[in-house]
């Protein structure tokens, strides 16, 4: 059972919710008609941790891949390249704006390391960032830098 990759996902997610939990309790639960600032946290928590456990208790039932079973076949240099880019995409995302660099993070993403056909990459990488951008700044009223696009946006 100790080298079923099912439980060791469990038993990471199960350490989370406890964390989440241990911290709801500690920013206060409040009462359900006037929550604390950890009400949510503390539920979520909870919920995330059944689901954790679920998972363990399926995985002491039934048989499943070894851990070491997950990362046969693996494509690091995928991996590597997309942690690259995601730590990129983090120190430019202020100077650049999220538009611009979205859509160039999502061409990269899509022609360069998951090779999507272009007529498909190119229009999904221009239309979805100016749809969460819209979404975002309009709707839901939540700042995202406009970078270079100050003006425009």
């Amino acid at each position: 059972m100790v080298r079923k990759a099912d439980f060791w996902s469990g038993t990471f997610w199960l350490c989370i919710a406890a964390f989440l939990v241990w911290q709801g309790r500690d920013l206060g639960l409040g009462r359900v008609n006037d929550p604390g600032s950890g009400f949510a946290v503390f539920w979520i928590g909870l919920l995330l941790g059944a689901f954790a456990l679920s998972v363990i208790v399926s995985s002491a039932r039934e048989s499943g891949p070894s851990l070491a079973d997950l990362w046969t076949g693996t494509s690091w240099g995928r991996v590597l390249t997309v942690v690259m880019l995601l730590l990129i995409y983090a120190v430019f995302f202020e100077r650049i704006g999220f538009v611009v660099l979205t859509i160039a993070l999502l061409l990269v993403l899509m022609l360069v390391v998951d090779r999507v056909r272009p007529a498909v990459a190119i229009p999904v990488a221009f239309v979805t960032p100016l749809i969460v951008w819209v979404a975002m700044t309009r709707w839901l009223l939540i700042q995202l830098p406009a970078g270079v696009l100050a003006g425009i946006l």
